[in-house]
């Protein structure tokens, strides 16, 4: 079998990196900004890619990287005489060495000729041209959106097409894109014009759950198949995602997939997460540990050994873990280990079971005119997740506080890092760096695995159909 590249923009912690490798891709290149996530991707590299260099993780601007594939400077869009950046851009710029200077990173991008897979979920915020004029083409609205100075990352990730021309684009982002004013349209616009050849183009949303895991998760996928390719060979995206979506199967439940972990308890004291401080998994007191001191096969007891193959088999083969990683749990103050254990799993706090956990939560309350207290919104301030259903989405809001995704086991806590990438179907073996707030984060934001091996071996799939 032919061993297909491809290139992961915006990779995190590597979601797709492990789905795209568990089928034989080879990686010319990974990037993000992250710091964190991208010392998560390389910690991991030995076994999802053990031939590839880890020169080739690329902490980093997508803007400054675009530069060094062909020697082009980048004319950034402005508005007035500013160039417009979000918050949390500036910030992880700051903690982000510039690449201007990096030779290394240089002679990396200058020996990257072509690519057969472009996957990311480049971020997209700009609104202001959309529908700007009645008079307008769809192209013309497309361009605009692509300028538009807040889409700039989207713009870099779709120049990257442009220049590599890679059989196929993957683009990943949050459901929300269907019903925000044409968004879709606009991106499949885009795409369909990137590039010499153009591509043909579709897009679906996909739900984790569809797909044998433990989570509703819904995702829109955008799949490109380069025009030339695709007529020449008969080859149509919808195509590859009816082929996708043939791979349904029914879900799991939470304890189906995270039962089977040791039982632990809350952390008892804030900031208590330096490893000297963790207690053996042989005391009844222990709430975790980042790297466990018992080896894996002791610890885990009842696994649910379909899934475990699922998500630790790599290649066709198990990769063997000598520890349990990352399941480590979190403080909790008096009040919500109270409304944790008084919660009813699956159930929101409006709902009348759920009157005694409610009767101590302090913000975002009111009293209808019943006089009956009532939280505001979706009533999922607090929420435990049932163990016989699936779990809600795991977001990257898990960093905060995990007062949404409670442990529906005997003792009150919320889920671990380690639980929330079970879920995610992330290895066992998967071992994430960095503090446990932000685990959560890389975890939260990451494509789950196992969808992702079910999309990488329909492009296979593809990609051998046009080289027949």
């Amino acid at each position: 079998m032919k061993n297909y590249s491809y290139i992961d923009l915006f990779c995190g912690a590597g979601g797709l990196t492990v789905g795209f490798g568990n089928k034989g891709f080879h990686l010319d290149l990974a990037n993000d900004i992250s710091r964190p996530a991208l010392d998560t991707l390389k910690h991991n590299l030995k076994h999802t890619h053990p031939k590839t260099d880890k020169s080739k993780v690329v902490l980093g601007d997508i803007i400054e990287l675009y530069e060094f594939l062909g020697l082009e400077k980048v004319k950034k869009e402005v508005v007035g005489h500013a160039v417009v950046k979000t918050n949390r851009e500036e910030e992880l710029k700051r903690k982000t060495d510039s690449l201007k200077e990096n030779i290394d990173v240089q002679n990396i991008l200058h020996n990257i000729k072509s690519t057969d897979v472009l996957v990311g979920g480049p971020p997209c915020q700009g609104f202001s041209m959309i529908g700007r004029s009645k008079k307008m083409t769809a192209e013309e609205r497309a361009k605009g959106f692509i300028d538009d100075p807040r889409n700039q990352l989207f713009k870099y990730y779709l120049k990257f097409a442009e220049k590599l021309n890679p059989k196929i684009v993957l683009i990943e982002n949050v459901k929300g894109l269907v019903s925000a004013s044409g968004y879709r349209d606009l991106i499949e616009i885009a795409l369909k014009n990137t590039g010499e050849f153009g591509y043909d183009v579709s897009s679906e949303v996909l739900n984790a759950k569809d797909f044998g895991l433990a989570q509703h998760r819904e995702r829109i996928f955008f799949i490109g198949i380069r025009k030339d390719l695709a007529e020449n060979n008969s080859i149509k995206a919808v195509d590859v995602f009816k082929a996708i979506l043939d791979q349904k199967t029914s879900n799991l439940s939470v304890n189906d997939v995270i039962g089977d972990l040791p039982k632990i308890s809350a952390n008892p004291k804030p900031n208590n997460y330096k490893e000297e401080s963790e207690v053996s998994y042989s005391n009844s007191k222990c709430f975790g540990k980042n790297i466990s001191e018992i080896r894996y096969n002791k610890l885990l007891s009842n696994s649910n050994k379909k899934y475990l193959k699922l998500i630790n088999n790599y290649k066709g083969k198990k990769i063997k873990t000598p520890f349990l990683f990352n399941h480590k749990s979190r403080y909790h103050n008096k009040r919500d280990l109270f409304i944790y254990k008084n919660l009813v799993p699956g159930k929101y706090l409006n709902d009348p079971v759920n009157k005694k956990a409610l009767s101590k939560v302090t913000y975002g309350v009111h009293i209808n005119e019943k006089g009956e207290k009532q939280v505001k919104g979706f009533g999922d301030k607090y929420f435990k997740l049932n163990p016989n259903s699936v779990s809600k989405t795991i977001i990257a809001h898990l960093e905060t506080d995990g007062n949404s995704y409670v442990h529906p086991g005997e003792n009150p806590r919320s889920i671990t890092p380690r639980e929330a990438a079970r879920i995610q179907s992330f290895p066992d073996w998967y071992f994430f760096t960095g503090s446990t707030r932000n685990q959560f984060k890389q975890i939260g934001n990451a494509v789950p695995p196992a969808l992702a091996s079910i999309i990488a071996e329909q492009f296979i799939y593809t990609l051998n159909k046009m080289t027949q």
